[in-house]
């Protein structure tokens, strides 16, 4: 496994109180991630998901991946809330 720190899609332009803001918003209303973080420790799987799904990119071409453990968080809250991908 490479030690230098892989680049990961950015989640978009976000203002200087944007997080914040949305942060706070979804902690008010009950943010299940938030409870699921600070219940399980998902930064453990980082080295097994990026062993098991990292592929070498052969040119700087299309965008850059998602964080694998914040897909892994994503498919969590799918089976926890039967959701469906669409």
């Amino acid at each position: 496994m490479d030690t230098y720190k892989r680049a990961y899609r950015k989640l978009g332009n976000q203002g200087l109180f944007d997080s914040e803001e949305r942060t706070s918003m979804l902690s008010a209303l009950g943010n299940p991630l938030e409870r699921l973080t600070g219940t399980v420790d998902f930064e453990m799987f980082r080295e097994t998901l990026e062993a098991g799904l990292y592929r070498e990119r052969l040119t700087k071409a299309g965008a850059k991946p998602y964080d694998y453990v914040l897909m892994f968080k994503i498919l969590v809250l799918q089976r926890m809330y039967n959701l469906s991908n669409e």
